[in-house]
């Protein structure tokens, strides 16, 4: 978040109307600028390392399930399933888990970063910046990815009956 406002305050000081940052202040502004951003880069890999090898745990632990239990079915579940279905079950919805990992945390750092945004731009346009979020926060209802009555959502359930 101090990224934007070092970064704000730099272009400032090379606005014509610029009465109050020295250079010395210019060149604080510019080394915020440059820590702020080697800090993310030291701080993100070692997170997103650790995101993804839980997330590869995840999903070899239940292809490890769906395996063994596979091994377990009784003649007439094998005669209900098909190899496609384990396939598919192996293959694309097991990925998933690695997907949700990674975007689990913005579950609760969306809401977060989104007050800590509105405070900031209160602070530099005032009742102005609430109105635009009120205003980006409505359309979170539209963004869902595929409603359940779609026409995607309905070939897919013509297509796949076990999922309807």
């Amino acid at each position: 978040a101090s990224q934007p406002l070092f970064l704000g305050r730099l272009i400032q000081y090379f606005s014509p109307s610029n009465e109050n940052i020295t250079l010395e202040q210019a060149y604080f502004y510019a080394l915020g600028v440059i820590l702020c951003s080697t800090i993310n880069v030291f701080a993100i890999h070692p997170y997103m390392m650790a995101i993804f090898h839980m997330g590869m745990k995840i999903r070899v632990a239940c292809c490890s399930l769906i395996y063994r239990k596979s091994l377990r079915l009784s003649k007439t579940a094998l005669g209900q399933t098909t190899a496609g279905q384990v396939v598919n079950l192996l293959s694309n919805d097991v990925s998933r888990f690695d997907i949700c990992v990674i975007f689990i945390h913005y579950l609760w750092l969306g809401p977060l970063e989104t007050v800590v945004a509105t405070y900031f731009m209160w602070n530099e346009v005032g009742v102005s910046a609430v109105i635009g979020v009120a205003a980006l926060l409505m359309f979170i209802p539209l963004q869902g990815d595929s409603p359940p009555h779609s026409p995607v959502q309905r070939r897919t359930r013509l297509i796949t009956p076990e999922y309807g």
